[in-house]
């Protein structure tokens, strides 16, 4: 019996490149760049390579893909990135930003709705049935409303008709209303998208990110982001402490953003009593409280009864169905546009 696959998507600008597309500097720099000029963001590598790991050893099989915004002109320099990153990964998608210019839709350079969503439907025809994904992005442009839109469509959530009129409001150009419209008629493949990880690149505040529901899970570096997965069962203690390690960061501020990830869920705490003490153990980290006594002994037992012995805290089911008609004013271009020129 073949096992479903594990995919991770993971946005390749600002989620895993360190990219400043709002200085013309940077824009001029890119297409001249190589691999070794490109730059990782802090811990990156080591979480991929965890996750993979993690999937081999549990006898899952897993595919990292990358969405990005740049042009495939600089493809080479981005895989030259990875292979020196050690990246392993099963696919590339590229914004033909180069063929826009020639056709003259100016407009389309940088709309990042359509572009994403389309790419994302587009790969979906090709998952296997019973397959999960994991997506990871940021807060810099539209990541959280792109993902949740698309793990909505993909669950039967929101309806053909309601996905594109969410995508006029959102001022997505008709070049990708029209792909995504012809996406949107074929059949879902049964799969399901099981969480939504977001670095926030632009500080957007949590409440705004709750709005997505439980499904969307923030974070303000990969550390954090490898306790969350760890208490999910998806990385194991080993791969908690490499991303520690590549951090660089000092045992104080890892205890900060233990802390930190504690504090936004009341049950994560118990959860990482073994990777707590490793961490601790490393000297990568300061002592942090091991909390509540009897549910550390319920968690204990229930590691000794699970046959893997893995973390017993799942992602959250999605909840309600988000707000998209008052999401598109926060997080669309123009949507953006239109509530400051109401304002």
């Amino acid at each position: 019996m073949t096992v479903p696959r594990r995919i991770f998507r993971w946005d390749l600008d600002k989620t895993y490149l360190v990219s400043d597309f709002d200085s013309f500097r940077y824009l001029i720099r890119v297409p001249f760049e190589k691999g070794a000029d490109k730059v990782a963001v802090p811990g990156v590598t080591a979480l991929l390579a965890a996750l993979r790991r993690t999937c081999e050893e549990r006898g899952q099989r897993p595919a990292v893909y990358f969405l990005s915004a740049s042009p495939p002109q600089i493809g080479a320099a981005i895989r030259d990135k990875l292979k020196l990153d050690g990246v392993q990964y099963e696919g590339i998608a590229f914004k033909d930003q180069i063929r826009h210019l020639v056709r003259g839709r100016f407009e389309v350079l940088r709309e990042q709705v359509g572009h994403k969503l389309s790419q994302l439907l587009r790969s979906s025809m090709r998952v296997e049935p019973g397959a999960s994904e994991l997506l990871f992005g940021d807060d810099w442009e539209s990541d959280p409303f792109v993902y949740s839109l698309y793990a909505d469509i993909v669950a039967g959530r929101v309806r053909a008709s309601q996905c594109l009129g969410l995508l006029e409001a959102a001022g997505v150009h008709r070049h990708y209303l029209q792909r995504i419209e012809v996406l949107l008629e074929r059949p879902m493949p049964a799969f399901d998208v099981d969480g939504i990880f977001i670095l926030r690149q632009r500080g957007t505040p949590g409440a705004d990110l709750a709005e997505f529901g439980p499904r969307l899970h923030w974070f303000d570096d990969y550390f954090e982001c490898s306790l969350r997965l760890y208490a999910a069962g998806l990385l194991d203690s080993d791969g908690v402490v490499e991303v520690a390690s590549a951090l660089a960061s000092t045992p104080s501020a890892l205890a900060r953003g233990y802390e930190a990830v504690c504090a936004r869920s009341a049950v994560v705490r118990e959860r990482l009593v073994v990777v707590r003490r490793a961490l601790t153990k490393a000297g990568l980290m300061e002592a942090v409280a091991a909390g509540r006594p009897l549910a550390r002994v319920r968690y204990f037992v229930e590691r000794m009864l699970s046959r893997d012995r893995r973390p017993a805290l799942p992602l959250p089911q999605p909840g309600e169905l988000p707000d998209y008609r008052r999401l598109v004013e926060k997080w669309s271009r123009q949507g953006r546009k239109e509530a400051l020129n109401h304002d």
